[in-house]
């Protein structure tokens, strides 16, 4: 059957190659047929092969190629035991989902492979999954695992939530009398009193009185025993299908937490900023915002064009109101609402590559009318000739200072003075006070 030594040799190899517990019937008689030969020649036949080596993963035999390219990797066993390192690799990522840590990883892969004569009982380490994991995969798939758990515990909290209002929970709401599900028509407030939210919905309206200036100490838990303050995320839950009432709710609370800072720190460097903004709304469905390009806004804003409309569509203010610190070197700002892209100190445009001094002064420069049409909206422009800057003032006190120049002046007759006290001084004497308008 064999001609000579080197088909010999290179059916021997060859057998050493394949996994022999895949082989069928014929090959491996051909192979003991080989054999046979070898031992009755005494043949010296060289095997290009480390006999009985194989891969504890896949089970097939390491090549000589495998350790030539070090693509193999020595176990932890006195059997002189190997693997792939792409054998490895692929079962790390069949347990990626588990991977909480390298260590984690490292326990199940060796409760899955053992040696087979029991040499040790952890034939893979953590260094092996070093070298076949970079950095950044290990990284990858600890914070994989990490927003799987968050979700994970977001998800059991959902279904605990709703398998608390599938239960039913009665009660008597105690200003209507009716007995009610707590989950369905109640509302556990944060003082720990309970109503049904028709009746906290009616008591709040009733409450507003028709108009929005109100301070919200005004609104009390009906409980006769308790009457603590209404939290506001309270309110904000009880109303919220009624979007419009809410959004001046949203906007009187802005106001009213930021006046309190300027009483508690009259020298606080934020400001109430108000979006100059636009948007369309359906008037069949004033639900959804239609947003306007920013070159229709700014135009507009300039006098240059009016934006155009459909048939169906309103033009609505946007107004959004936030708190901004001016002490953060920041002029332009996008609108979470509108996504309209503004100048924070009121220019009617973001003005890019100069300064909103400049471009003030540049403004009352070309143009005659700007000036006067921006002080009749309640704007303001900065006394110091060298400044100019815009001011809008919403409601609170009414000593400015300047975000650009840092001077102090009375925002209703322009009077200005180097010392924030000068300018306290003049709204007493001359004005009666610090608030109020014109």
């Amino acid at each position: 059957m064999f001609e000579d030594k080197q088909e010999l040799e290179d059916t021997l190899c060859e057998a050493f190659q394949n996994n022999y517990l895949r082989l069928g019937l014929q090959e491996i008689s051909k192979y003991i047929y080989a054999l046979d030969v070898l031992c009755k020649q005494k043949a010296q036949v060289r095997l290009r092969q480390l006999a009985s080596v194989h891969c504890r993963i896949c089970l097939n035999m390491i090549s000589k190629d495998d350790q030539e390219q070090n693509q193999i990797i020595k176990l932890n066993c006195q059997c002189n035991d190997y693997c792939h390192k792409l054998c490895l690799k692929q079962l790390i990522l069949q347990n990626k989902d588990e991977f909480e840590s390298i260590e984690r990883i490292e326990e199940i892969i060796n409760q899955n492979i053992k040696c087979n004569y029991g040499c040790v009982n952890n034939i893979f380490s953590v260094f092996m999954i070093k070298q076949v994991l970079s950095a950044k995969e290990i990284q990858i798939y600890l914070f994989n695992y990490s927003e799987s758990q968050k979700q994970k515990v977001i998800n059991e909290q959902k279904e605990l939530e709703l398998e608390k209002q599938k239960q039913v929970i009665n009660f008597e709401c105690l200003i209507c009398m009716e007995d009610l599900d707590l989950n369905v028509n109640g509302y556990i407030l944060k003082c720990g009193c309970q109503f049904c939210r028709d009746c906290l919905k009616q008591g709040i309206v009733e409450a507003l009185n028709g108009n929005i200036n109100f301070v919200f100490e005004n609104i009390f838990c009906p409980m006769e025993n308790c009457k603590k303050v209404l939290d506001f995320d309270d309110i904000n839950s009880i109303l919220k299908d009624d979007k419009q009432l809410l959004e001046k709710l949203e906007y009187k609370n802005i106001i009213s937490t930021f006046q309190q800072a300027k009483r508690e720190n009259p020298d606080i460097q934020e400001v109430l900023i108000v979006c100059p903004g636009k948007y369309k709304i359906n008037k069949n469905d004033d639900s959804k915002i239609i947003i306007i390009p920013q070159d229709q806004i700014e135009k507009q804003r300039q006098g240059k064009g009016n934006i155009p409309l459909e048939q169906n569509e309103m033009l609505v203010d946007c107004n959004f109101t936030f708190i901004q610190d001016k002490s953060v070197q920041k002029l332009r700002h996008k609108c979470t609402k509108c996504k309209y892209e503004f100048c924070l100190n009121n220019c009617d445009s973001t003005h890019e590559n100069t300064s909103c001094s400049n471009y003030q002064k540049w403004k009352i420069e070309n143009s005659k009318d700007y000036r006067k049409e921006l002080e009749a909206q309640g704007f303001r422009f900065c006394p110091n000739e060298n400044c100019c800057v815009l001011t809008f003032r919403t409601d609170g006190c009414n000593r400015i200072t300047c975000s650009n120049c840092k001077i102090s002046y009375c925002y209703l007759c322009y009077f200005s003075a180097k010392t924030a006290n000068e300018v306290y001084a003049h709204l007493r004497e001359k004005h009666g006070g610090y608030w109020g308008n014109a």
